[in-house]
């Protein structure tokens, strides 16, 4: 187990949840039965709860191979249906992309899709190429928000990304996923990471080895191949 608000078997019953929702819709799919305005709409949904699945099963406690197996096979449909509107999701996605090490190929169809939202940002950008040359801080989407991780790679300091990271989940209260684990009976939460913090101390090498232990932060991921 990584996460420590639920128990193993939460995590079971949110995956067996999830799996059974892309069964429906897939069979759905597969049998014709929506209108073709609505296939990449039902597409995206797939996706969203593949990658909540992704997520729980980090969170459970899985081995990084088989994650990474499993978030490389949603590179296709993500290219095809994602729903770019939403920043804090591209941001979880592009990060799970570099931290699991997928090849250089598809993390640039990761970004030729992204770069299509009105929200591609130097964010974005250096956590997909790590190519700092080309950061710019004046080109931040939410530059409050995220502040501390931006002056982190200006200066390629750990004290802002420190900061960020300690106060990342009260700074996430906007959030949709924000307090899901307080919620009875639903199958909402998967897990809070800040992947994002992770593709950072990643592409900068900062020194995290304090950070083992700290809730939000996916050790092990920045630690990945």
């Amino acid at each position: 187990m990584r996460d420590t608000l639920k128990p193993k078997e939460y995590f079971d019953q949110y995956i067996q949840k999830m799996s059974e929702g892309i069964q429906k819709f897939e069979n759905g799919l597969a049998e014709g039965k929506y209108q073709a305005d609505k296939i990449l709409f039902i597409k995206d949904y797939i996706l969203q709860k593949k990658i909540g699945i992704i997520i729980a099963k980090y969170s459970k406690g899985d081995p990084l191979n088989d994650i990474k197996q499993e978030f490389d096979s949603t590179v296709e449909l993500f290219c095809e249906a994602w729903d770019d509107s939403v920043y804090d999701s591209n941001i979880i996605y592009a990060s799970l992309a570099y931290l699991l090490g997928l090849e250089a190929d598809k993390l640039k169809s990761i970004k030729d899709k992204l770069q299509n939202a009105d929200t591609y940002d130097s964010l974005l950008e250096f956590i997909l190429t790590g190519n700092k040359d080309n950061f710019d801080s004046s080109k931040i989407s939410f530059p409050k928000p995220y502040k501390n991780l931006v002056k982190s790679i200006e200066a390629e300091d750990s004290e802002p990304f420190l900061k960020y990271l300690k106060g990342w989940y009260k700074g996430s209260k906007g959030s949709a996923w924000y307090g899901t684990h307080e919620l009875e009976n639903k199958f909402q939460y998967n897990g809070y990471w800040s992947f994002e913090s992770a593709a950072i101390a990643k592409r900068l090498c900062l020194d995290d080895s304090d950070l083992q232990n700290e809730q939000y932060y996916p050790y092990d991921l920045v630690h990945f191949n």
